[in-house]
């Protein structure tokens, strides 16, 4: 029987981050992966917008919450080697441009307030044309903004290379969990041939059917997004409304939508028509389909995350609910766990109340 501090239950974007912060602060730990079934995820395209939505409001604490996704995704890059001698295109993490169309005159006028902001000063710059990516003036009369401070997230190889990396360190069980298999005794848990002290979940969508979870007040959304070639290169994140996000090797990601209705895992067969003609109807491009990607999110009804030890279930925790941001989100709320759990440092209520 081998021995551990931490059982983690997933291995998705919050599941690999917070098992890299417990190994680099001295912990031992076993994740347990389904290979990323269903995974959010495995199919984001990993956006860090700082703007969203119609009235282009600052996404909450989004300064505090994007300085720790910087330091924890450079930490990474620097330790697995990802930051020698590879192109800003085969990072995980990457600042990139952001052209977003201003629709409508509703929106031209949100603009103008924001403009005036402080907080704002820094995130929108000025331009009177939508840099020829979203066709002439008389299409689209209210022009784009420029948005700094946006970035991306190369989830498949921040996900492939912690799956690696804590493979050398036999840190990673490949299996198909049934929570039946977690077995406690004398206050430490036990699955195949792990012990551990501690137990972690953080399997995403997926808590919908953990014994321990399922009375938690998730709110899932269904996501899908296409991976396209786009007719000529895109060197920035095209918003307006859906987006297009160039990955760097001629393609790029093309999303994404909500679907609350629907949560299997089956693709809805008009989405690419749909993605398509959105495309080709505001921006100046075509793009030839590569693929069509369905993934849940783990959103909540009250848009906070769970995070903290479960009530019901003694030395267990939970880090789940991070939704559509978990990208930017995962980092901070990884850093807030791991201080808790190491050094009793108190969780804020909203987070842990429903736990």
């Amino acid at each position: 029987m081998h021995c551990v501090d931490f059982l983690i239950i997933g291995q998705g974007i919050t599941g690999s981050l917070l098992a890299y912060n417990l190994i680099k602060l001295g912990q031992s730990v076993c994740v347990v992966d389904n290979d990323h079934y269903g995974s959010a995820s495995k199919v984001a395209a990993g956006l860090i917008n700082p703007i969203t939505g119609h009235r282009l409001n600052i996404t909450e604490r989004f300064f505090e919450y994007s300085e720790h996704a910087q330091t924890l995704y450079w930490q990474i890059e620097r330790d697995l080697g990802l930051d020698l001698g590879l192109s800003s295109n085969h990072r995980i993490y990457r600042e990139i441009n952001q052209t977003r169309l201003i629709k409508n005159a509703g929106q031209a006028e949100y603009l103008a307030q924001r403009k005036q902001q402080t907080e704002y000063q820094s995130l929108l710059n000025n331009t009177s044309n939508t840099g020829g990516w979203f066709g002439n003036s008389e299409q689209h009369p209210f022009g784009a903004i420029q948005v700094s401070k946006t970035a991306m997230v190369d989830t498949q190889q921040l996900l492939f290379s912690m799956r690696h990396w804590l493979q050398q360190r036999s840190a990673l069980i490949s299996a198909q969990l049934t929570y039946e298999k977690i077995q406690l005794h004398n206050n430490e848990f036990s699955f195949e041939n792990i012990n551990a002290k501690k137990l972690i979940f953080c399997e995403g969508y997926q808590a919908i059917h953990n014994p321990w979870l399922k009375s938690l007040p998730f709110k899932l959304a269904k996501g899908e997004i296409l991976t396209v070639k786009p007719e000529q290169p895109v060197d920035r994140l095209l918003s307006w409304g859906n987006w297009l996000a160039p990955l760097g090797d001629g393609r790029a990601r093309l999303g994404s939508n909500y679907v609350w209705n629907d949560t299997s895992l089956n693709a809805i067969a008009e989405t690419p028509t749909k993605f398509m003609q959105s495309l080709t109807t505001h921006t100046s491009l075509k793009a030839e389909l590569i693929s069509h990607d369905v993934g849940i999110r783990p959103s909540t009804t009250q848009r906070k995350p769970f995070v903290g030890a479960l009530s019901n279930l003694n030395n267990a925790y939970c880090l789940n609910g991070l939704g559509s941001k978990g990208c930017l989100l995962a980092p901070f709320y990884v850093t807030l766990l791991c201080q808790h759990m190491l050094e009793n440092k108190p969780l804020p209520e909203e987070i842990t109340r429903w736990l």
